[in-house]
């Protein structure tokens, strides 16, 4: 049988590529899209390598220690953390809830998602290595959505000591519990009322979508509230706080710390914030809704 020219040249080409061209044009990644996915696969492939000698590191310090007879933790034990953690589930009534509104998907661009998940790494963290930890709920996360795209990239975030729910938190609540956190509102959150909802929205963007989780809660028709930044701190630069900045601070007043105490503590020095003198909201008023005596 004889061989065109055109079979010939056909046949000359690679595999690969007379694969490709096989395929429905509209499969084929482009040369950018092959790129950013090969820069992402070699990524989340450093990303392992890095943790694993993170772990041998650790391992070696520890045996060198015990060597040494030195002490070979720093931080609360694997047990320790177990029993705080039980506690956290087991609390009949917790005095107070922590909701995250992950539902803004849509008005944050990749890389924004990303610095949003990091922040809940962040909350997650803090709250599990607590002497008394918040019951800590993460809501509005959309299937297969951008939230949850970035949060599956932290192996075993399933386990994490954190409800997560894909329902909006009004369907979680009841509506008279809830009290929305936004700095444009006009009412001041003086002390955390125990059997409350603290809602901090998960809206990483930069302020370019200013007021809308004052707008949201006002079309929610639940109360809203701002920390009182102004009232215990002199700041001269933008009080703008991430979403774990704010839990810190909510968790802090918690534990029994007063308002101007924790807001000195959480703020990042680059603010330059010093403690205002003021008469009207002294730094040892409690934070706390005092329960009354039976």
């Amino acid at each position: 049988m004889t061989i065109g020219i055109e079979d010939q040249l056909d046949d000359s080409k690679p595999v690969d590529e007379r694969n490709l061209e096989s395929q429905d044009p509209a499969s084929v990644l482009s040369k950018r899209q092959r790129k950013k996915l090969l820069k992402m696969e070699k990524w989340e492939q450093r990303k392992k390598e890095k943790r694993q000698k993170e772990k041998e590191k650790l391992k070696a310090k520890r045996l060198q220690a015990i060597q040494q007879g030195l002490p070979t933790r720093t931080g609360p034990s694997r047990k320790e953390l177990k029993r705080r953690k039980t506690n956290n589930t087991g609390l009949s009534k917790p005095s107070i809830e922590v909701a995250v509104d992950l539902s803004f998907d849509q008005l944050m661009i990749d890389k924004d998602v990303a610095k949003c998940v990091k922040q809940l790494l962040r909350m997650y963290t803090l709250n599990r290595r607590s002497e008394s930890p918040l019951a800590l709920h993460f809501t509005g996360i959309r299937p297969g959505g951008a939230v949850e795209k970035h949060l599956t990239r932290n192996d075993g975030y399933q386990h994490w000591d954190v409800r997560f729910s894909d329902a909006h938190f009004t369907k979680l609540y009841e509506r008279e519990k809830l009290v929305y956190l936004t700095s444009e509102s006009d009412n001041l959150l003086e002390r955390l009322e125990s059997g409350c909802v603290y809602v901090i929205g998960g809206l990483v963007d930069h302020n370019q979508h200013k007021g809308h989780c004052y707008q949201l809660a006002q079309e929610y028709g639940i109360r809203h509230a701002r920390l009182p930044l102004s009232e215990h701190l002199v700041i001269k630069t933008r009080t703008i706080l991430t979403i774990n900045q704010v839990f810190e601070i909510l968790l802090n007043v918690h534990l029994g710390k007063d308002w101007q105490q924790t807001l000195l503590e959480v703020l990042p020095a680059r603010k330059g914030a010093i403690a205002r003198m003021n008469d009207e909201y002294p730094a040892t008023t409690s934070a706390v809704e005092q329960k009354p005596s039976s």
